[in-house]
C-alpha cells in the first residue's frame, strides 16, 4: 500500500513539474479594441386610466391617448413611430383600461424629445439601449484586440529576453448583442471588445 501511495506521489510531482516547464515556454495576455456602436435607443411608456387622478370618471382611455399623441406631433414624434402593446400592458396587472407605447429611435435627440413630452395618463415604464455587432465587424474588432495583444505579449518577452512565437490559443467571450438600461442615464457608446491570447514563447 505504502509503494502504491509513494508511486501516485510521484506521479502528481511529475505532471507539476512538467506543467511548470510548459508554462514558461508560454504567456498569456489580454488585448483590448476600443470602438464606438450606433445603437438603438427605447422607451416604452405606459398609457393608463391607471394614471389619471382627475376626472378620471368621465375621461376615456381613447381619450388619454389622442392627448397623448398630439403632444408628440407637436413635438416633433410622428405617431407612425409608435408601437402599441396592449398585451404587455395586461401583463402588468393594472385594475384599469390601458396600453404600452414603446418608441425606437438611433437618435439619442430624438429620444430625449420623446421623454420630454408629458401627458396626463402617462408615466415611463423603461428605457434602454441595444445594439448588435454583426460578423464582419466583430472579425474585424477581434483582430484589432489580437494586435493589441501582441503588442503587449511581444514588450514583455523582450523584457524577459525572450520572443514571442505563434499564438497557441485565442479566447474571445464577447457578446454580439448589447442590451443595457438607460435608467441611470448610461449613454456612453464607446466599448472595449477584449480577447485572451496564449502566445508560444521561443
Amino acid at each position: 500500500m505504502k509503494k502504491l501511495f509513494l508511486s501516485i506521489a510521484l506521479t502528481i510531482i511529475s505532471l507539476g513539474t512538467i506543467q511548470a516547464q510548459t508554462d514558461t515556454h508560454s504567456i498569456t495576455v489580454n488585448g483590448t479594441f476600443e470602438y464606438n456602436m450606433g445603437p438603438e435607443y427605447i422607451s416604452k411608456m405606459v398609457v393608463s386610466l391607471n394614471n389619471v387622478y382627475y376626472d378620471a370618471q368621465t375621461i376615456s382611455l381613447s381619450e388619454v391617448k389622442s392627448g397623448y399623441y398630439d403632444k408628440l406631433e407637436k413635438a416633433g414624434i410622428s405617431s407612425s413611430t409608435l408601437k402599441e402593446d396592449i398585451f404587455a400592458y395586461n401583463l402588468l396587472g393594472y385594475e384599469k383600461e390601458g396600453t404600452i407605447v414603446e418608441f425606437r429611435t438611433k437618435s439619442m435627440e430624438e429620444m430625449k424629445k420623446f421623454l420630454s413630452v408629458k401627458s396626463i395618463g402617462v408615466s415611463r415604464s423603461e428605457s434602454s439601449l441595444e445594439f448588435e455587432l454583426d460578423q464582419e465587424q466583430a472579425a474585424t474588432y477581434a483582430e484589432k484586440a489580437f494586435e493589441n495583444a501582441k503588442k503587449k505579449a511581444n514588450a514583455i518577452a523582450t523584457k524577459v529576453g525572450r520572443k514571442v512565437g505563434k499564438a497557441m490559443v485565442i479566447s474571445d467571450t464577447n457578446h454580439s448583442k448589447i442590451q443595457e438600461s438607460l435608467y441611470y442615464g448610461n449613454i456612453k457608446t464607446n466599448r472595449d471588445y477584449y480577447i485572451s491570447v496564449t502566445f508560444e514563447l521561443q
